[in-house]
């Protein structure tokens, strides 16, 4: 029964047969003959294998049926690898409607055929392993026993592999993943679903990749995620090579690119092809799908900064030039700033450029002495330091009369004052300080870090949408915000304090930053507020059509027309820290809170919402949760692991011996 030198045979067939295929392809006078002769010698082991099988009988028929169908296999497994192969196609004569099809026909051949192969040349292998053990005199039947045994545990083997990839396959065509690991992709944010559903058109996407690629499932994943949510998404996957029309109709000229389309408008973003390098992109997708989209639907707009005043974004402006150089300008590393990589507030500049505004800076020399420019979305005040001149608040509310939106942000100690715009916002600016002695952030524990408060009191207003949904629990960072409170005398307006401290904040009137019971009150009150001006309407504006028509009709009554006013919108805040570098970047929250700032300011409320984003967040631990951490991995991880090992181990024993 030892006939190995068969096996041998057959091995080197189909050695022959792959180095044929895969190692010398561009050698034409080698490639074929390899071809042929490992394909004759594998046919040739078949079938004498076959005739073995045929003239054998009892246990020797029993071995040899394992060899013979084994032998078959490898055939059958040769066989249906030509399909698979552009050679095999044109040698076959077959024709296909479109290169999609063939693809899936290649696939199909290209994944059974090795699949076979497993299954019929491993248990060959495995037998001819446990034949080499055994073959002593009489033990015929002790070897045709093994035999089936070893070969049937190789055929496990075998088919446990080929269920593996047939898994893997449906997972894939079904778009089901399971990741276990650390990473994970953004899926698509509040934020992205509503600007995709309040789209005019439908949104085009069309994903550009390598058939196989781990990154393009990724992708494919959070588009059609976004496709379920919102119904109005058609997303198309194309190879570049196989799809050159598609290419060349999208202008893609290299793969791992996204083209987003809508009326005629595209769009991309690009990835690396290795999942390694793209995860850093995957876990902040939403964000950069945020930001094509915002590009697509609506014209790029112009968000205005006030500088010469002491701002935080003009920090170097002196009191005897009341504008400094244009910090729209590059920034030169090593100027006297408090950042070295970029101008003040580049922060908020990044976020302004997110949401697809251009970041100019206004002072008296460039039209904040005479008339902002009509292009002018929003105009922001953060942290002025000296008060403005008569010339430029008159150009203020020149701009808030004609409906322009408004951001002010003010800081204690300051010479601006907000009653100037007193009858144009209608609040009231305290600048005391507000501190609370229990629930602020702790970085040394000095006195003084009780300015930096923690309130989880938002309004439903559409200006803090995020903060009110996620910060219940987590709560916003403030620093010595000044008290905002409503202005009752002024009408026409409508206001809402979107944020309020907790009921234990109060003011530090003499600045000890301690609580005096005798001059300070412990209570809640507004730090920040969002006002509209009302549109004044004619009592006959007031009804409905149908309504208006009958005051018509009646002689006797008057209907008061007035002029209707365009909307205005504004957002004070007591605290202008919070549009820090340091704030922004380190307080996921925060940063959320003036995003939807923005977007309110520029009637944009709609698109309001989280923007998920997967990045590594550090977790911190104070330095005796370290020690507790330290040593639960270094002695009680392995404890654990040795104690559970050793309950197994005596267990089997105890129950050996009991059944002994």
């Amino acid at each position: 029964m030892k006939r190995s030198s068969l096996t041998w045979l057959q091995l080197s067939g189909l050695a022959a047969v792959f180095a044929g295929v895969r190692v010398f392809d561009a050698v034409v006078w080698l490639r074929l003959p390899l071809i042929v002769a490992g394909g004759l010698a594998v046919v040739l082991v078949a079938v004498l294998r076959f005739t073995a099988w045929r003239g054998a009988e009892g246990e020797r028929r029993a071995i040899a049926t394992v060899f013979a169908f084994g032998a078959i296999g490898c055939v059958i497994a040769l066989l249906g690898f030509m399909p698979g192969s552009d050679d095999g196609l044109e040698f076959l004569g077959l024709d296909f409607e479109g290169i999609r099809e063939q693809l899936r026909f290649k696939r199909f051949f290209q994944l059974a055929s090795p699949m076979v192969l497993a299954c019929s040349l491993l248990p060959v292998l495995a037998a001819e392993w446990a034949l080499a053990k055994g073959g002593s005199v009489g033990a015929l039947r002790v070897d045709a026993r093994r035999v089936r045994e070893t070969a049937a545990n190789a055929l496990s083997l075998a088919l446990g592999g080929a269920a593996l990839v047939l898994i893997g396959y449906v997972a894939s065509a079904l778009n089901r993943t399971a990741d276990f690991s650390y990473f994970k992709t953004s899926s698509p944010g509040e934020s992205v679903q509503e600007i995709v559903r309040n789209m005019d058109g439908t949104l085009e996407a069309a994903v550009f990749f390598p058939e196989v690629n781990a990154v393009k499932d990724e992708v494919l994943n959070y588009l059609r995620q976004l496709a379920r949510a919102t119904g109005n998404i058609v997303v198309e996957e194309y190879d570049r090579y196989a799809d050159p029309e598609a290419a060349a109709a999208y202008e893609v000229r290299g793969d791992g690119v996204v083209v987003l389309r809508v009326d005629g408008r595209s769009e991309r973003v690009a990835f690396q092809l290795l999942l390694s390098e793209a995860r850093g992109r995957l876990r902040t997708l939403d964000s950069h799908v945020q930001q094509v989209l915002l590009q697509l639907t609506r014209e790029r707009r112009f968000a205005y900064l006030t500088t010469g005043h002491g701002e935080l974004n003009d920090p170097l402006a002196s009191e005897d030039e009341p504008e400094q150089p244009d910090l729209t300008e590059p920034w030169r590393p090593g100027q006297d700033s408090r950042f070295d990589d970029g101008p003040p507030l580049r922060a908020l500049r990044e976020l302004l450029e997110f949401l697809n505004y251009e970041v100019r800076d206004i002072g008296v020399r460039r039209g904040l002495g005479d008339r902002i420019p009509d292009d002018a979305a929003m105009v922001m005040i953060i942290g002025p330091q000296r008060a403005f001149l008569e010339a430029e608040r008159n150009a203020i509310r020149e701009y808030l009369d004609r409906g322009g939106s408004l951001l002010v942000a003010l800081e204690p100690g300051s010479d601006f004052r907000l009653e100037e715009f007193r009858d144009q916002l209608g609040v009231d600016h305290d600048p005391a300080m507000t501190l609370n002695d229990d629930r602020h952030l702790v970085l040394t524990g000095a006195v003084s870090e009780r300015r930096n408060i923690v309130t989880n009191r938002f309004s439903a207003h559409a200006s803090v949408t995020s903060a009110s949904r996620r910060g219940v629990t987590q709560g916003i960072a403030l620093f010595g915000p000044g008290r905002i409170s409503v202005a009752e005398d002024v009408e026409g307006l409508r206001t809402s304090l979107i944020i309020s401290t907790d009921p234990a904040s109060y003011q530090d009137r003499n600045g000890n930053f301690r609580f005096d019971e005798e001059t300070e009150v412990k209570e809640s009150f507004g730090v920040a507020a969002a006002i509209e001006r009302m549109v004044p309407v004619g009592a006959g504006d007031a009804e409905d059509e149908a309504g208006a028509e009958d005051a018509a009709d009646t002689e006797d009554e008057t209907a008061v027309v007035t002029e209707p006013l365009p909307d205005m919108r504004a957002l004070v805040y007591g605290d202008a820290e919070i549009f820090s570098d340091e704030v922004l970047v380190a307080l996921q929250l925060n940063a959320f809170l003036v995003a939807d700032g923005i977007r309110w300011l520029g009637r944009e409320e709609l698109f309001s919402g989280e923007v998920v984003s997967e990045e590594d967040v550090p977790i911190l631990h104070t330095r005796s949760e370290n020690v507790v951490w330290f040593y639960a991995i270094i002695f009680a991880a392995p404890a654990l692991v040795l104690g559970l090992g050793l309950t197994a181990l005596y267990g089997r024993r105890s129950k050996g011996e009991a059944q002994g």
